[in-house]
């Protein structure tokens, strides 16, 4: 009988602590002479690279003139000091691993994120508190959200999917609380559902985000989609209104099809499967977490689109991957403070 990953985590939780030293012990020897993954995903050099991909810029004001450098801090991470706002900042400034305690973990907590183990088997395999798990999840989530994508080109699929709006881990509920899995408390598509916007070329470029709560809306198509085509991009859709009036503000040339009266595909090459598709996908990653909070939605779907365009990749390279995406958008805001801070922005969309 084959034993799963997640069973021998929860088989660990049951050992004393003499059988786990023994354990280490066995492990130690084991790695001895076998190639060890490193105990750190990159070194200052590679951080520094992917931080300033775009050329050395103060995370403060975003300016990129007037920055000396001003030392080291006691880990050894250069200091830069910028003469135009008169802030002082490193290569970590404004990242997820700023400030946190345990830098020396990210590496062993990044491999069981990539595992797809839950927040406490994370916790308990570095050796961390449940919240601290979930800040750290966070912080990474953020970071690789507020990436945007290239633009998209040629012919470009685009179509909503929905979810059910959550306020899960919120204390002070302003209805009565559903049970998991429970269903609006309206027929068809309200202010209970989130509208999410897929949309992806032929070279799988995807745009993935939240568009607002119930019906998609032209200000919403307009805020996610018109800065992100390229000049004649060719938008294939089904023949739901908003997107007909969005190519023609923009005017670009519209394909619809029409999935209810089983008109998949027109003049042979213009069809929405591949959107479709990742739709699927996307509703099968986001149900393995039993249930996301709607104000972290595009976290998880930001963290479905980066494991959905490196499936082919090992998973150490994807983990350092992961980890340099992460670094290279500075967080909006860190710490608790985020929390809150996305809590803002769903109340944006709502409104």
């Amino acid at each position: 009988m084959r034993i799963t990953f997640n069973q021998i985590v929860d088989a660990l939780e049951s050992l004393d602590q003499q059988q786990k030293q023994l354990l280490l012990r066995i492990l130690s020897e084991t790695n001895e002479s076998q190639n060890p993954a490193p105990a750190t995903l990159t070194n200052l050099d590679e951080i520094r690279s992917s931080r300033f991909y775009a050329g050395l810029k103060c995370p403060y004001c975003g300016g990129s003139e007037n920055i000396k450098k001003n030392g080291k801090t006691k880990r050894g991470q250069q200091r830069y000091f910028h003469h135009d706002c008169n802030r002082s900042f490193s290569d970590l400034t404004f990242t997820p691993i700023y400030r946190t305690k345990y830098p020396q973990k990210w590496a062993m907590y990044l491999q069981a994120m990539e595992q797809g183990l839950p927040i406490r088997k994370c916790a308990f395999l570095v050796g961390i508190s449940v919240p601290t798990a979930f800040h750290w999840r966070h912080k990474i989530l953020h970071a690789l959200s507020e990436m945007k994508s290239q633009k998209l080109k040629g012919i470009v699929e685009a179509d909503e999917t929905f979810f059910l709006h959550s306020e899960k881990g919120k204390r002070n509920l302003q209805r009565k609380a559903r049970k998991r899995g429970g269903v609006a408390s309206k027929r068809g598509i309200s202010k209970e559902q989130v509208c999410v916007l897929v949309a992806r070329d032929r070279t799988k470029q995807t745009i993935a985000e939240v568009a607002k709560f119930g019906q998609l809306s032209a200000a919403a198509l307009d805020r996610l989609l018109a800065q992100r085509l390229e000049s004649g991009a060719i938008l294939c859709t089904d023949e739901e209104k908003t997107f007909r009036k969005f190519a023609s503000d923009h005017k670009l040339q519209h394909e619809q099809v029409c999935p209810k009266k089983k008109r998949y595909v027109t003049k042979e090459i213009y069809h929405i499967q591949n959107v479709n598709a990742y739709h699927e996908r996307l509703k099968t990653f986001i149900d393995r977490f039993r249930g996301v909070a709607t104000k972290y939605l595009n976290h998880y779907i930001a963290y479905h689109l980066f494991l959905d365009s490196t499936r082919s990749v090992d998973e150490l390279t994807r983990t350092r991957e992961l980890f340099l995406q992460a670094l290279r958008q500075p967080m909006r805001t860190t710490g608790k403070d985020l929390s809150q801070y996305c809590e803002a922005r769903m109340v944006e969309l709502a409104s």
